[in-house]
């Protein structure tokens, strides 16, 4: 936290600065249909798993951990890529599973143990804002179901509008009393049969 402050806070010394703090990734691919399965992976300060292209990737029944960095720190990351991400067990990460929000970039999550400890929300999609390119797009599909959140934070952030589909359903949501609470998107999407 303290060198994302000096980075960007006020008389920040800017990206450049920031990017200097050396960087690691645990499982970079980009091709289609990487898998993805019974796995510990840890402790990589951009992310454990990044995804830069490649579709039908299968991320399942792994342990995904303390992946953390103030500003990145992903369990998961996807630029343009697809997944399914499922059966996973996450935690101390700062976004466990993050998305670019560019065309192309798409999850499923389902089935998922999100423990609950984390540096921010812990499921992600970007928005143009964040990527500043003057569009309001955050990927082109997410469904996140039957997943069992632990957190007390906002869990699920999807910073823009999906091109195609946003479904969010069938999800338990332990520390949490109503979707308002567990959910943030600037979208109006249909949250249905989650548990509070």
């Amino acid at each position: 936290i303290e060198h994302h402050k000096k980075s960007f806070g006020d008389n920040g010394k800017g990206r450049e600065y920031y990017y200097k703090f050396p960087l690691s990734i645990g499982i970079y691919s980009e091709y289609s249909e990487l898998e993805v399965s019974n796995c510990e992976i840890s402790a990589f300060s951009h992310s454990g798993i990044y995804l830069k292209h490649g579709e039908n990737n299968k991320i399942h029944h792994n342990y995904i951990h303390h992946c953390q960095f103030q500003g990145l720190g992903y369990g998961i990351c996807q630029d343009v890529s697809s997944s399914i991400i499922e059966y996973n067990l996450f935690n101390w990460n700062r976004h466990s599973i993050a998305g670019t929000g560019k065309t192309g970039c798409s999850y499923i999550a389902r089935n998922n143990v999100e423990l609950g400890n984390s540096l921010s929300h812990v499921f992600d999609m970007h928005g143009g804002v964040d990527r500043k390119d003057k569009t309001n797009i955050a990927g082109s599909n997410i469904e996140i179901y039957n997943n069992t959140f632990y957190s007390k934070k906002v869990l699920i952030n999807i910073r823009g509008n999906p091109e195609k589909d946003l479904s969010i359903y069938q999800n338990w949501f332990k520390n949490h009393s109503k979707s308002g609470k567990a959910i943030k998107s600037t979208k109006k999407i249909d949250i249905k049969k989650n548990k509070y």
